[in-house]
């Protein structure tokens, strides 16, 4: 990793745990809000509603911004605008004025994943491995809700919001003194056996089939993605109980950390392997572990060991799934396909956090949560089998006979057997 490379990852890295803790800070503290605003759990768990549906909606124009601006420019508006959306939270002393709050720091973060991502895609040959260690620092940022609950107790709830102010500050600063270059990288598809043997090549403008198979996982990975980090927190924690919840909260944290750990491994291995079938793999393991977690009951320890395994293989699909549009999609319209996927996961995903609080008050327990990620996460395997057909179809050169490409089939099947 060269200076350069160095210096994006520092100011990615920061950008993106600062987005993932301020959007999911208010995760942390809605037995707070609730008690301090009169709320039923639906009506705090909608709060952020509109802030996630920006977070979304607004990666697209985000994506066409940083095309036409560079990723810089627009981190520098990003860093900023947080903070300052950060502030008017932590003032907030009604729930109106705080959901307000909510909507403009969503606004905000929505300028982050299009802007961060298409900056390394650009800076790095290594874009798996630099999109594992940018995962760790976003997994860092999912312990926004952890952060939001200790703070809540120690200072109150608002306190978070002043410290996500500050370190909005701090990443303006930053990224304002370090100088960063953008070359434009294109590197072989991963896709291929070897893709180490390749010269590097421009990606190909992908089929509007390909594009459906690759967007349309995604987008239900951010349903069952907001699902679980509005129900997580709350749900592992438990009953308050002294000593114990001060325990339950150091686990829950590591929680989020094996998260991180499970995107740089994930990130890496998929530098090496089919990305698609790793996708697909990862995805189908996830929802057993989910119908697990849900049958834990939350609050426990045994809950907590669940909803590690179930972190490590649902993070760990989010490097991949960055790395499968970074070889699908044309450096010149990579912000683009980024906002597109972030405008589907965070703003289909934004209905995700009501659904939780309707099942909540219907139900009385956020287990039923997991049991409907878990139906989702069948769901989202089946269309990435697709996907993986149509990554190996387009592997094969048209050039070919049919015959050809079946005496070639049978001759790799024998080298196999």
């Amino acid at each position: 990793m060269n200076r350069n490379e160095r210096s994006i990852l520092i100011v990615t890295s920061l950008g993106h745990a600062l987005c993932h803790w301020s959007a999911l800070l208010i995760t942390g503290i809605f037995e707070q809000v609730r008690s301090e605003f009169a709320l039923s759990h639906f009506l705090v768990t909608v709060l952020p509603l509109t802030g996630y549906v920006l977070m979304g909606v607004g990666s697209l124009p985000a994506g066409l911004l940083t095309d036409r601006l560079g990723p810089k420019f627009v981190l520098l508006i990003y860093f900023s605008a947080t903070a300052l959306a950060s502030v008017v939270a932590a003032l907030s002393q009604n729930a109106w004025g705080f959901a307000f709050a909510l909507t403009l720091l969503g606004g905000a973060v929505s300028l982050y994943h299009p802007t961060g991502l298409a900056m390394i895609s650009r800076g790095f040959r290594k874009r798996g491995s630099a999109m594992g260690i940018h995962g760790i620092s976003g997994s860092i940022g999912l312990s926004g809700g952890w952060i939001g609950l200790v703070c809540a107790n120690q200072w109150g709830w608002r306190t978070g919001y002043w410290l996500m102010a500050m370190i909005g500050l701090a990443g303006f600063l930053v990224l304002a003194l370090i100088p960063i270059r953008l070359d434009d990288v294109e590197t072989p598809n991963a896709e291929s056996p070897n893709p180490q043997s390749q010269k590097p090549q421009p990606a190909r403008k992908p089929s509007a089939r390909l594009l459906i198979l690759l967007f349309a996982p995604m987008m239900l990975t951010g349903f069952n993605y907001r699902a679980l980090m509005t129900a997580l927190p709350t749900y592992l924690a438990g009953e308050p109980d002294g000593s114990a919840t001060s325990v339950r909260s150091i686990l829950v944290l590591l929680v989020f950390l094996a998260g991180g750990a499970s995107q740089f491994l994930m990130g890496r291995y998929a530098d090496r392997t089919h990305a698609s079938k790793l996708y697909v793999k990862l995805v189908a393991m996830s929802a057993p572990i989910a119908l697990l977690l849900a049958w834990t009951g939350g609050g426990t320890i045994f809950a907590i060991g669940a909803a590690l395994a179930l972190a490590v293989v649902h993070f760990g699909t989010q490097p991949v799934e960055n790395l499968l549009i970074a070889e699908h999609t044309p450096a010149s319209l990579r912000s683009m396909s980024y906002g597109i996927k972030f405008t589907l996961t965070f703003g289909i995903g934004a209905l995700a956090a009501p659904a939780v609080g309707y099942l909540w008050d219907t139900t009385g327990t956020l287990a039923w949560t997991f049991v409907v990620f878990s139906v989702i996460a069948l769901v989202i395997g089946a269309i990435i089998l697709q996907l993986v057909k149509a990554v190996d179809g387009a592997k094969v050169d048209p050039n070919r006979s049919p015959k050809s490409a079946a005496a070639s089939g049978t001759v790799n099947q024998d080298r196999e057997t």
